[in-house]
């Protein structure tokens, strides 16, 4: 096989950390890293528009509780598709599940570019849930094969793909004005599914096959299904209890925010389309160095001073946009006149939601950095994917109820009671981070050690 996957790396304590040239080399000397980055790359970039998804329903007429029934269903379908996931991946070969993967995101892509009814929309929305079934595996391919010592930066080069999502922003900056939003948003869709096609190509031609053990001969399907997910929820509670409640609590908070951030911002706060876009922009530009450091960081300080560090800008987030109907702006009105003067929207880098939004969705992205880092380095590599799905599960379960509150308090209260609770709930883990950090014992657990042990 070309390019053999890196060796697994006890952590020594006295070991001295490689600088940033050698952790490099070290990540890269596996050439299936590689071709998977660059798809996830493209995946990423495309992977911008999502934030407008929410005002795109909002163009088609579909009101608060369509909304949040459609998105609940697909939190719940998802939550599902990575139980099931998790098996899949510990017995399919997971070079595979990262074709189909890519695939089933192409074609929900595809869908949601060409049709507008509600019917083709919800089954889009479907098949993004059930893509489930594959990304555990998907993941497990890539988290398998990062050495434990560079985990942090090898998972924060996955995720600076977003901030190609700059060139996506930009297409949609040039385009909006002419097609309207709905239409730019649909036509960069359709070219998402057509990229997405391509890289599910790319990594069937390119990928090494990456075999599994298979299930257990003599055993009911069923049975050996249950077996392995207790398992793998057993290995999560054991050994990392902390991590669970905040991403319980973390999980619930974000989807309430991402339910209703951008829709109070354009409908209650007038913030237009093109100053939403510019937010994304200027987000996806601070992202990259953000993520490198932080995931530096997770490698050579710890999990709980990272967490600590991104996490308590969180409240702060929901805290502006709480005020910013009485401070809509931090910077005085001239600026905000010669700025849109010089590009339409451009002004709002001067508001008050600019900061909450974007300020929010780059700490929400180091976040899960720190998190998955953290995880990478703690589970055992056998249980890889099921670890991970188990973890996902319990994510998408949490936000499947965001919707629900934030439809409800939209439809029958003031929107921003939504930030209130958002904000609660960040206080409540600012304060467990701070007292019990994310784990009781920040030493990696060594990756051949079995559950038992």
């Amino acid at each position: 096989m070309d390019g053999e996957p890196l060796e697994r790396d006890v952590p020594d304590p006295e070991e001295k950390k490689p600088g940033w040239r050698q952790s490099l080399k070290d990540i890269f000397s596996w050439r299936n890293y590689t071709v998977y980055l660059l798809t996830a790359w493209i995946f990423n970039a495309m992977a911008a528009l999502w934030s407008f998804f929410n005002l795109y329903l909002r163009t088609l007429q579909w009101d608060f509780m369509t909304i949040v029934a459609a998105l609940s269903a697909v939190a719940l379908v998802s939550v599902f598709a990575r139980l099931i996931g998790g098996y899949v991946g510990d017995v399919i070969d997971r070079k595979k599940l990262a074709v189909v993967a890519m695939l089933m995101t192409a074609v929900y892509s595809l869908i949601i570019g060409l049709f507008t009814d509600f019917s083709f929309v919800f089954i889009g929305l479907i098949i993004l849930g059930m893509n489930d079934i594959a990304k555990g595996g998907a993941s497990a391919y890539i988290m398998d094969n990062i050495p434990s010592k560079h985990s942090g930066l090898a998972l924060s080069l996955f995720m600076v793909g977003r901030s190609l999502g700059t060139v996506t922003i930009l297409v949609f900056l040039i385009i909006e004005p002419i097609l309207g939003f709905a239409e730019a948003f649909r036509h960069l869709y359709l070219l998402t599914g057509v990229f997405l096609l391509i890289c599910a190509a790319a990594r069937a031609y390119y990928l090494d096959p990456n075999p599994q053990k298979g299930r257990v001969e003599g055993t009911p399907l069923w049975k050996d299904f249950v077996t392995e997910n207790r398992q793998a929820i057993g290995i999560l509670v054991r050994m990392m209890p902390g991590v669970l409640v905040v991403v319980i609590i973390d999980s619930l908070s974000d989807s309430l925010f991402e339910f209703g951030a951008l829709i109070y911002t354009n409908e209650i706060l007038g913030v237009s389309y093109q100053g939403i876009a510019i937010m994304m922009f200027v987000y996806l530009v601070i992202l990259t160095p953000l993520l490198l450091k932080t995931g530096r960081m997770s490698d050579t300080t710890g999990a709980r001073r990272a967490a600590l560090t991104v996490y308590i800008f969180m409240p702060i987030c929901a805290g502006l946009l709480l005020i910013a109907p009485i401070f809509p702006q931090w910077a005085p009105e001239w600026m905000i006149v010669a700025a849109d003067a010089r590009m339409e929207g451009l002004g709002v880098i001067f508001t008050t939601p600019f900061l909450a939004i974007v300020i929010k969705m780059v700490t929400d992205i180091l976040w899960y950095t720190i998190l998955l880092a953290l995880i990478r380095k703690r589970i055992p590599r056998k249980d890889t994917a099921k670890i991970l799905a188990m973890f996902w599960a319990v994510v998408y379960l949490c936000q499947s109820i965001g919707p629900l509150i934030g439809g409800i308090v939209f439809t029958y209260a003031e929107q921003y009671y939504l930030f209130v609770i958002v904000l609660g709930l960040n206080l409540l883990i600012l304060g467990a981070l701070a007292k019990n950090g994310l784990v009781s014992d920040e030493a990696d657990a060594p990756e051949s050690q079995s559950p038992e042990e």
